[in-house]
């Protein structure tokens, strides 16, 4: 009965560990010091007719965050506390939403949040219908890329460059453009 209490114990002590997602015990984007992050991505699609998709990610902690795409098209997407701006310059319009409400439609908010909510969402991922095989390769602090299938079968590559850890940012980076027609939904 003694083995069982103590090995009862072991688990108990040692299972966060085990269950949590290797890739990302090393990530800097989850050390408790990391407050700014800065980089460059590069999105691809395998096989597919989509153009990449060339931008920037911005995200102060603990919730300003901003992905400024500048090919195929220049779009922002700020997140700013509570509410998310999407402004798109083609049709000079930014649209107001309640972040609440389309958290999930930004997979890359996921990444900055808890370790924990990425691990679940990334064992959850293996029974999705929508996106599966998603990978994370690190080279041990930083990020380097995300792969993934989507719900058409399509391979989407993510790389990431010029990563910069708590350097300062501009705050004028989460503000969006006001010189465009501003559309508030609810």
């Amino acid at each position: 009965m003694q083995m069982l209490n103590k090995l009862f114990a072991i688990i108990l002590l040692y299972s966060p560990n085990v269950f949590l997602c290797t890739e990302l015990n090393n990530l800097n984007l989850y050390k408790a010091s990391t407050q700014t992050i800065s980089l460059d991505f590069i999105q691809s699609f395998e096989n597919s007719e989509r153009s990449f998709v060339k931008g920037q990610i911005f995200y102060e902690r603990p919730n300003l965050f901003k992905i400024s795409t500048s090919k195929p098209t220049k779009t922002d997407l700020i997140v700013n506390g509570t509410e998310a701006f999407r402004t798109d310059y083609q049709l000079n319009e930014t649209i107001k939403y309640e972040l609440r409400k389309i958290e999930s439609q930004i997979p890359a908010l996921l990444l900055l949040k808890s370790k924990k909510k990425v691990c679940n969402f990334l064992k959850k991922s293996e029974q999705s219908e929508f996106i599966s095989d998603v990978k994370v390769i690190s080279d041990n602090e930083n990020l380097k890329k995300i792969s993934y299938k989507d719900q058409f079968g399509i391979k989407t590559e993510i790389n990431f460059q010029k990563i910069k850890i708590n350097e300062e940012l501009d705050m004028k980076l989460f503000d969006y453009n006001k010189q465009t027609t501003l559309v508030i939904l609810n």
